[in-house]
């Protein structure tokens, strides 16, 4: 077999523990098979460019750039594909014909069923000892491991903490393995701290945190007292730390921190996760008095992301114990104080929902829209209890509209999928308000996890005659694959990255069907081929099933779709106006007219066609709406634009650009008052963003508030360093 020609890549957007273990499982494979690999290393998160931990050489040799990493990300097959392979050739498989393999995983030593475990661990530790680092960091490493490895047993606990209540995004999103409560690590060290002859070492990323355990527990240690780092970058500091805990006999933390997971995996010293260590008396006292300290003493937490995180462990201690009440009782208070994190709204109203508190939410939704909801599967959540609460009173079509949003936003979530499945099933959702697949097909991907997930969350609504169950309920993932043009993101090519489509594809190709069902599983057959990217294989399939069966007008917009990926677009019209012709009831037929419209330049004709579809008022897919708004304002129908994307943005608030052309149109039409109202709201959440940044300065600058602006790309400034746009309109406006 001929030398396969794909290469490995080694990318994780992490922090350094996730990082370096993707990256030395990756120089572990490349190793024991003798392949090249890659490294993509992005300075978005602080960690530079690979020079301050790596060698020259090894940085010039294997780094590549964001475009290169990109382009081969796209013909690249992700590890976890991969990781089940059953022979070498099978592994090797997947680097032929130009594809590669990307590896990013978070934790451990990767293994293939095949291969031996102790020469897998053997090449590892090789890996790791010749490691090319930086010279400065290799000769603090060397010095640190003389010093550790002096017969002293060393015990370390991590106590994780740093963007996960400081960092925007991170604190927007709930970290239970990572997030440990202090109260936790006080208990376990109090009845563990060992004598003279142990050395006791607590590393955290958070001084407040270190201050408070040594002032508690004089006899222990930080990582300033084990190493003088003065001469280090920040970035070598951290790798430094990770580098002395790898050197621990016993590492104490939380379960799921790549920081400390992979200093274990590095070091292969004993690992203890802290929560599973404490009695469960002792986790129910602990977590009794966080409770009490949530209601009755909030300024006893450092912000508002520490209160986030530790609401987690709160929400389920009151609900497991029966009071359920004052959860929300408690967090409703913080969020009308005005915490702002969207996990936690999620989480009020779950339990709000489950309370029967329906008018409360409704009531709430306001509160919760005036701040941002910066996680996506947060809105999701807090849009599909909206909907439900208006369901539960009797506000049918406004509920459907939120479930449609949430289910848009995040549509293989179990409990979102399930949902809309039952609405499918029970008619709420049809062929004139939801994505169209074939009924024939659907019966072949089951949702198996269906009935739990109904009995867990739909019980009650079930009870109420809101929602019926009969036990089957249409999988939503293959709508999904129907329609990848209008999903939130590009499930396409995720889909293909993941080798989700290669490995249907196979499936559907071994099977015979039925001669009455034959024609369903060539399109659906087909239709996976394209996606794939197989036109070859999607032509022949397509095409038989419409001589089979030409009444069926899924199969039409199927042919339309690769006609349309083949560049024919009068071929690609015919063929999707044949599939209206025979269901003009279907909605989304009309929204890909429009789609296919648009790229086509015809920017009147797909303005008129998304336009009118929505001003029917039965589609609520915030993606049809952007389209519609893409359009109009390319074919001068501002006011339309402006209204389709209001529309869309209310479904879905939080897509940055799309609030940035709002902004722009607003301020075109002469509405700056507008325009700054929806700057100042999108720049709470999205300063990273320069086109919101230089749109405010510019709108400031043209109303003669040119003090204002300055401050806006000095408070950017001290927030994002790294983005050159900002300082650049600062030197001009100092010019100016």
């Amino acid at each position: 077999m001929d030398q396969p020609s794909g290469k490995l890549i080694a990318f994780r957007a992490d922090r350094m523990g996730g990082r370096l273990i993707a990256l030395l499982n990756t120089m572990r494979f490349a190793r024991s098979y003798g392949l090249p690999f890659v490294v993509h290393w992005r300075d978005s998160d602080g960690l530079g460019d690979g020079t301050e931990l790596f060698s020259e050489d090894f940085v010039r040799d294997h780094f590549i750039d964001k475009p290169t990493y990109q382009q081969m990300r796209d013909a690249a097959t992700a590890h976890g594909s991969v990781i089940s392979s059953t022979s070498t050739d099978a592994f090797l498989d997947f680097l032929r014909d130009g594809r590669h393999i990307l590896f990013d995983p978070p934790f451990d030593v990767l293994k293939m069923p095949f291969e031996a475990e102790d020469e897998v661990k053997a090449t590892f530790r090789e890996v790791v000892d010749s490691l090319p680092l930086n010279p400065v960091l290799q000769r603090h490493l060397d010095d640190l491991r003389a010093r550790l490895r002096d017969g002293t047993r060393t015990v370390s606990y991590h106590i994780r903490r740093g963007d996960l209540t400081s960092d925007m995004r991170a604190m927007n999103r709930a970290w239970p393995n990572k997030f440990v409560p202090d109260e936790f690590f006080e208990t376990h060290i109090r009845a563990n701290l060992e004598g003279s002859g142990t050395r006791t070492v607590l590393f955290s990323d958070n001084k407040n945190v270190l201050d408070r355990y040594t002032r508690m527990f004089p006899g222990l240690l930080t990582f300033a007292d084990v190493a003088d780092t003065s001469a280090l970058t920040e970035v070598q500091r951290d790798a430094l730390e990770l580098f002395a805990m790898s050197l621990s006999d016993l590492i104490v933390a939380p379960p799921s921190s790549a920081f400390s997971s992979t200093a274990k995996t590095i070091g292969g010293c004993e690992f203890r996760d802290v929560e599973s260590e404490i009695s469960p008396a002792e986790r129910l006292a602990a977590l009794d008095v966080l409770a009490a300290r949530m209601k009755d003493q909030p300024e006893f937490f450092a912000n508002e992301g520490e209160i986030g995180q530790y609401m987690v462990y709160v929400c389920n201690h009151l609900v497991e114990t029966g009071r359920r009440a004052e959860f929300i009782q408690i967090a409703r208070a913080h969020v009308e104080g005005g915490l702002n994190i969207a996990f936690v709204h999620a989480l009020l109203f779950r339990e709000m929902f489950n309370e029967g508190q329906f008018q409360e939410i409704c009531d709430l939704r306001p509160v919760v829209d005036r701040g941002f909801v910066l996680f996506q599967r947060s809105f999701a959540q807090i849009a599909l209890y909206h909907g439900l609460a208006l369901l539960m009173l009797g506000q049918r079509p406004e509920g459907l509209r939120q479930i449609a949003s949430a289910f848009w936003h995040e549509p293989i979530e179990g409990e979102i999928n399930t949902l809309s499945g039952l609405l499918r099933k029970q008619g709420d959702f049809d062929d004139t308000n939801f994505w169209i697949t074939d009924p024939v097909v659907e019966p072949l991907f089951p949702n198996r996890t269906v009935v739990d997930i109904t009995r867990r969350f739909y019980t009650g609504a079930i009870s109420a005659g809101v929602l019926q169950f009969d036990g089957m309920v249409p999988a939503s993932r293959v709508a999904v694959w129907e329609w990848p043009d209008f999903t939130r993101s590009d499930h396409r090519n995720k889909e293909r990255l993941f080798g989700h489509f290669r490995t249907i594809l196979k499936i559907l190709a071994r099977r015979s069907w039925a001669p009455d069902t034959q024609p369903h599983f060539d399109s659906f057959t087909g239709m996976i081929a394209l996606r794939e990217g197989n036109l070859e294989q999607a032509e022949g399939l397509i095409l038989s099933s419409i001589a089979a069966r030409p009444d069926m007008a899924l199969f039409h917009k199927r042919l339309a779709e690769l006609r349309h990926e083949q560049g024919r677009h009068d071929e690609a019209m015919a063929a999707l106006d044949h599939a209206i012709s025979l269901a003009p009831h279907v909605s989304m037929f009309r929204a890909l007219k429009g789609l296919f419209q648009f790229r086509a330049g015809d920017a009147g004709a797909a303005a008129e066609t998304l336009c009118s579809l929505m001003d029917e008022g039965r589609l609520h897919f915030p993606s049809v709406f952007f389209l519609a708004s893409d359009a109009a304002r390319k074919a001068g129908r501002v006011e339309d634009a402006i209204r389709m994307l209001q529309s869309g943005l209310d479904l879905s608030p939080m897509q940055w650009r799309r609030q940035c052309d709002l902004a722009e149109m607003k301020a075109e039409t002469g509405d700056a008052e507008g325009a700054m109202r929806i700057l100042d709201w999108a720049l709470q959440w999205a300063s990273d963003h320069p086109p919101l940044v230089l749109l405010q300065t510019d709108l400031l600058i043209a109303s003669g508030q040119a003090d204002r602006a300055r401050q806006v790309l000095e408070a950017a400034i001290r927030r994002h360093p790294d983005k050159q746009q900002y300082q650049r309109r600062q030197r001009k406006l100092e010019k100016a």
